[in-house]
Formats: structure tokens, sequence, C-alpha cells
């Protein structure tokens, strides 16, 4: 037996992005296709997200990226899940989660491998930006994870920074 932590969008969400998703639309039956995966979270600390950045980068460019974005941000914690698919036992991915009181799970995921970072944003929260960096994902209508940052360079690291802010404000319900 193995569990799944989180809320059902988060798991559902968890799932999707690591491609074990089913398209049955029902997370319970997700989550009992996916027996190969745990997630746990457990707060990481710096020498933790860097040996993770380094082990799943693939340029030093991309790396120093992942570590300038993560390292700007304030009132985060830092987790990744745990997965039987890779040789670490982690997922792919970091999550940045508040560090509040208040948990929602993930604000933003981040893929050291090719940069990517999405972020728990709808259109209609960035409404008011406009920006290159700013890329929508095709998902579901109700979706909460809509936008996209990637860190292609430091001015996008910049926008990332912001955005991430703005998704913990919104999780936060403060303005």
């Amino acid at each position: 037996m193995r569990y799944l932590e989180g809320t059902p969008e988060e798991i559902a969400e968890f799932l999707r992005l690591t491609g074990t998703a089913a398209d049955s639309g029902s997370v319970e039956t997700a989550a009992e296709e996916t027996a190969d995966v745990l997630v746990s979270s457990t707060n990481m600390d710096e020498m933790e997200v860097s040996i993770f950045i380094n082990d799943r980068g693939r340029t030093d460019e991309g790396k120093a990226r992942v570590k300038q974005y993560l390292d700007r941000l304030r009132g985060v914690e830092i987790v990744t899940g745990r997965s039987t698919r890779t040789k670490d036992g982690q997922t792919d991915y970091l999550m940045v989660r508040d560090d509040g009181v208040r948990r929602y799970g993930a604000v933003a995921y981040v893929k050291p491998a090719n940069c990517g970072l999405t972020l728990r944003l709808t259109r209609e929260d960035v409404a008011d930006l406009a920006t290159d960096f700013i890329q929508f994902r095709d998902v579901k209508e109700g979706h909460k994870y809509v936008v996209n940052c990637p860190l292609i360079s430091d001015e996008a690291v910049e926008w990332a920074v912001q955005l991430t802010h703005r998704a913990l404000v919104k999780v936060r319900g403060t303005k």
C-alpha cells in the first residue's frame, strides 16, 4: 500500500506532472494506477536543494538560474516528492510551498532538468501583466496551475520571483 499526501487537487496535479494520471477524471482511479509513486514532503535544507539541482539540472547555466530563483524566495519551504521511478527515490521536480500556517500545497513546481516553472496561478491572476515570459498551459477550465514561466534568462527569473510572490499572496488570502 502507498499513500499520497496532499489535497485532491495537489495529488491530481502531481500525477499529471509526473505523467502518471489516467484520463478517467478520478483522482482515486489515477492514484490507484500509480502504485510505484509515494509522495511525502520534507522541507529540504540548502545543501539538499543544491545537490538535487546539481543531480537533476542539465546545464550549468540552467542550474544557476534555478538556484538564483530559489535563493530569492522568502517565506517558503522547498520540498520534493518520493518516487520509486528514480534511483535516489525523489521526483524530478521541487515544490515551492508556503511555510505559513495555511498549507495549500505547492505554489510552484520547478524542474531543474529544463528550468521549467509552473505556478499556482490562472490567466485571471496575471491578466494585468504583459510579458513574453508568462506562458499559459493548455489545461481544463478550473485548473489551478495554468501559468508557466521558464527560467530562461535573468529577466525571466525576476518575473518568476514576482509571480511566485503573487501565488503566495493568493494562497495566503492576503493582499
